[in-house]
């Protein structure tokens, strides 16, 4: 895992996000949630969640720490194993999960999109 951490941190850079540690947000419930890579695009944060399988579970621990915490939450499968469930609410959570062929590009198509005004 540490490769592929590694990979996306250096295309989130590439990017222009900069990377942000502790990979801690203390949310608006006082919890501190803990996030496996973070960054910062200067007005908001950017948090990966990276599993090896993803689930409904998965999805629902990343959203409920998108609510509390305000980042920009994306989920990351490494091995690529997402159930159908978990696809369908993540979309209707505004999640975006990340397989391994599109998490390599996944920065590359943010640097390309433009940044709305709510962020």
């Amino acid at each position: 895992m540490e490769f592929e951490k590694l990979a996306l941190e250096v295309g989130a850079v590439k990017a222009g996000l900069e990377p942000v540690t502790p990979r801690t947000v203390q949310g608006e419930s006082g919890v501190v949630h803990s996030f496996n890579l973070l960054f910062s695009d200067g007005s908001r944060l950017h948090a990966l969640d990276i599993y090896d399988s993803v689930t409904d579970i998965e999805v629902v621990k990343s959203y409920a720490k998108k609510l509390d915490t305000g980042c920009a939450v994306s989920v990351v499968c490494q091995a690529g194993r997402v159930t159908e469930d978990a696809r369908r609410l993540a979309q209707s959570y505004d999640l975006p999960v990340l397989t391994p062929e599109v998490a390599s590009k996944f920065f590359s198509l943010k640097k390309a999109a433009p940044r709305s005004a709510s962020g």
